[in-house]
């Protein structure tokens, strides 16, 4: 599987119309790192071009909060010197630093 940049996910995201669009820690993705991309309807064009790309599968959820309807977690990467890691707990998020 080949690692994708936050930076990339975040553009792609941006074409398709994402409502936000952040990254968070992951213990399931083979990165460590995920992209939440926000959606206020379902994602369906944005998840296939992102799979015919990178070549494999993401994440579409419809969670009971949020800052849109659907979320999708595509695994990324980050650059190491802008991780500021808080308290651990699930679900948190990481703050990227400018």
């Amino acid at each position: 599987m080949q690692a994708v940049p936050f930076e990339f996910v975040q553009g792609l995201a941006a074409e398709f119309g994402a409502v936000e669009c952040y990254w968070r820690e992951s213990d399931r993705s083979f990165t460590g790192f995920v992209a939440e991309v926000w959606f206020s309807s379902l994602p369906s064009e944005f998840s296939v071009k992102w799979s015919a790309v990178v070549g494999y599968s993401v994440v579409v959820r419809c969670p009971s909060s949020g800052p849109a309807a659907f979320a999708v977690s595509v695994p990324c990467t980050v650059p190491g010197a802008q991780v500021s890691l808080g308290p651990a707990s699930r679900g948190s998020r990481v703050r990227r630093l400018v």
